[in-house]
């Protein structure tokens, strides 16, 4: 397990994130992860040399954070406190005395940005070891402190999804609104990505030099690994003069940074696996078999995609010798899926299983954009990158994994109750499809079990088989206008008096009765159930 010098950790964090409230009586404290202090039987295993996060922990109630400095103390491990700065007297005179670190952090950053910085500055710590060409350069947020030394600017290393992971924090840097709010959110900010994706930025073998209208100069450089593009590294500088002359340094450093970001890369995706294979199992009902510690990650809003189906064109025809294309635009929509979750905030578990892709969207640690933004953002870029159209439908939140065998069951009856109505390609909600979907179940029941059925809609089946009748698409039209007999003969394209005449016989050859709200409900029921997708006769 990588151990980092709380030292190093709280300068990585300097910004404004964290500052040091107490060293505990210690200048070698060493961090190894990250733990909520907001579960007791968690922290009593938690391994020592962790930092506990002192979430809704409130600084003013003397006992509670008593309680945490013992339960800190106890296991051997730091605590992070929400914190104005300067601290308050009484609880800088508190923590002073408390034998473990006590470090302070920004009010203002939520928990669960706090706990993806620092494992996010271990895991880049974990990800350098010494690589073996001989070329060096610490973890990456070493790197950029030691290319913002040489230089003289403010550098941030980004990926490819405008994630900052790393950025130097020496005494004096330069800084502008863009760079801070880059800090604090740990991503390019919305109004910087136009200029952050520059094409001329990502093609460049050079390094690269803009200027925002408000902003500090900046240059750029790409990293890639080969052809592989990983990510930029930028430079802010106090004026365009002192960014003169620092090509050759920001490409070396673009090239060691490489080494570290392909370290993390392969994390990642080791990562993505992980979770995409537990959600695999979890919708197959078989979770457990195989899966890391902790399964899918709960709660959670459920998506899931299929290929629509052309409007006017033939569905057995579509289908037919175009299943490898298709499976093969399947698998490129999950990859958008993962990559524009993980762009936009989310670290969404994604799988494949028959035609339709399934993804996991956690809702702790959510992105900027709420889900419903994030799938019409996905089914957009499907269309212009992969040219095909999809139909998408998200469930409500989940909270167990039997919520989540009934969410996909959902979505499956609402991805073919929109298939078979052949609705066009877009996002849809399965909250907003209950009705249809409750519908779908009845009539499924009914047609299942013939004990929940009362005969009588066989009878009409079997009586317009042997006599060329229509009873029953008359009754099923006549039922669906709630007895408007002027828009049902309208549908069925017969007079009205025709369609009286048909329902009288009706009632007196199988004893309908109309009249009756529950046999009227039942017959509804059995003449769809019975009656399937097909589209009512027109015959007279």
């Amino acid at each position: 397990m990588t151990a980092m010098p709380l030292e190093q950790l709280v300068e990585a964090l300097r910004g404004g994130v964290i500052s040091l409230l107490s060293d505990g009586g210690a200048a070698q404290w060493r961090v190894t992860g990250a733990e909520l202090l907001d579960h007791p039987e968690a922290v009593a295993t938690t391994a020592p040399g962790h930092l506990l996060l002192g979430v809704g922990l409130d600084i003013a109630d003397r006992d509670a954070l008593g309680a945490a400095l013992r339960t800190a103390a106890d296991q051997s491990c730091a605590l992070a406190v929400k914190c104005p700065t300067p601290p308050p007297p009484e609880v800088s005179a508190q923590v002073a005395t408390a034998r473990v670190p006590v470090l302070a952090v920004d009010p203002r950053v939520p928990w669960t940005r706090v706990q993806r910085l620092v494992t996010t500055i271990l895991a880049a710590r974990a990800a350098v070891a010494e690589p073996s060409g001989g070329t060096t350069g610490g973890d990456l947020f070493s790197l950029a402190n030691a290319v913002a030394g040489i230089v003289g600017g403010a550098v941030a290393i980004m990926d490819t999804q405008q994630v900052v992971v790393a950025y130097s924090n020496l005494p004096d840097q330069p800084i502008d609104e863009t760079r801070r709010r880059g800090i604090l959110g740990r991503r390019v900010p919305e109004d910087a990505i136009a200029d952050h994706l520059d094409r001329e930025v990502w093609v460049s073998d050079t390094v690269v030099r803009r200027h925002r209208p408000g902003d500090l100069p900046r240059t750029a450089v790409v990293v890639r690994a080969g052809e592989d593009v990983l990510g930029s590294l930028w430079v802010a500088f106090p004026d365009e003069a002192a960014s003169a002359d620092c090509g050759p340094t920001l490409q070396e450093a673009a090239r060691v940074a490489a080494l570290h970001m392909l370290a993390l890369r392969r994390q990642v995706d080791a990562e993505q696996e992980s979770r995409d294979r537990a959600l695999r199992h979890a919708l197959e009902g078989r979770s457990g078999q195989g899966d890391p510690p902790g399964g899918v990650r709960l709660p959670a809003v459920l998506v899931g995609l299929t290929e629509a189906v052309q409007k006017g064109g033939d569905e057995e025809s579509w289908e037919a010798g175009t299943a490898a294309r298709r499976r093969a635009a399947l698998l490129r929509a999950l990859d958008l899926a993962v990559l524009d979750g993980r762009s936009l905030g989310y670290e969404p578990a994604a799988a494949l299983l028959g035609d339709r892709v399934y993804v996991l969207l956690p809702a702790a640690g959510s992105g900027s954009v709420s889900t419903g933004v994030l799938l019409d953002h996905l089914l957009d870029r499907a269309r212009h990158s992969l040219h095909r159209s999809f139909t998408a439908v998200d469930s409500p939140t989940v909270e167990t994994t039997s919520a989540l065998l009934a969410a996909r069951r959902d979505i499956d009856a609402a991805l073919d109750h929109l298939r078979e109505r052949r609705a066009g390609p877009g996002a849809y909600h399965a909250g907003d499809l209950r009705p249809e979907l409750v519908l779908r179940r009845l009539v499924g029941a009914l047609r299942e079990d013939a004990e929940l059925r009362t005969g009588i809609a066989e009878r009409l089946r079997a009586h317009d088989a042997e006599h060329a009748t229509d009873y029953c698409a008359t009754l099923l039209t006549y039922l669906r206008h709630f007895g408007d007999v002027a828009a049902a003969s309208g549908e069925l394209h017969i007079h009205q008096n025709t369609l009286r005449l048909r329902l009288r016989r009706a009632e007196e050859l199988f004893d309908v009765a109309l009249a009756d709200p529950t046999r009227r409900l039942l017959l509804t029921l059995e003449l769809t159930a019975l009656s399937g997708l097909s589209e009512p006769s027109t015959r007279g």
